[in-house]
This record gives C-alpha cells, structure tokens and sequence, in this order.
C-alpha cells in the first residue's frame, strides 16, 4: 500500500511542476517566415515586436496553452505553438526561430 502512495504522491508532485511550468510559458528570441519578409522578435514582459519592410510594431503577446495570442490595433492574431517549438499562422505561415548570434 505504501509503494502505490509513493506512486501517486510522484505523480502529483511531477503534474504541479508541470503545472507551474505551463503557467510561466513565455516566447524568446526572434521568429521569421522562410522567406525572411517578416519577423517576430519576442522580449521578456509579454511583448512582442513584428517588423515588416523596415517598420518595426511593439504588440502584447500571452501564451494560452498551444495557442500564442498577439494583440494589436489592427486586429489580433492566433498562432499554434507547435511540438518543433516553430509557429503555425495564420494562412497557414511558419515561423521559426533564427539561431542566436
């Protein structure tokens, strides 16, 4: 009886530090399409720059399961946080993470 409370206690102990883990999910680093047109520059404090053909726009960002939601003036938008740890968007557009310099 023992051996299956240790079991369970385990268990426990591991899915609330998975729990907290997924609470404090956050995005780093600089996402871009394959092209290199567009590029997502995620910063610590939920924001996210999205630069475009020399214009550069501070949005908000937060994490909601696999879902990145980015907010902004013109409209919000839904990204899939996919299992390669790349970005699944809108028209069906992905980003990946540039290595860092």
């Amino acid at each position: 009886m023992s051996h299956a409370l240790h079991h369970l206690a385990r268990a426990a102990t591991i899915s609330l530090v998975l729990l907290l883990a997924a609470c404090g999910q956050k995005l780093e680093g600089v996402y871009t399409d394959p092209v290199g047109l567009s590029k997502y520059e995620f910063a610590p404090g939920g924001k996210v720059y999205f630069s475009l053909m020399g214009t550069r726009t501070e949005m908000k960002y937060e994490i909601d399961g696999k879902n990145v939601k980015i907010y902004n003036e013109m409209g919000n938008q839904v990204f899939t946080l996919l299992e390669d740890g790349s970005l699944q968007g809108p028209m069906n557009i992905k980003l990946t993470k540039l290595p860092k310099p």
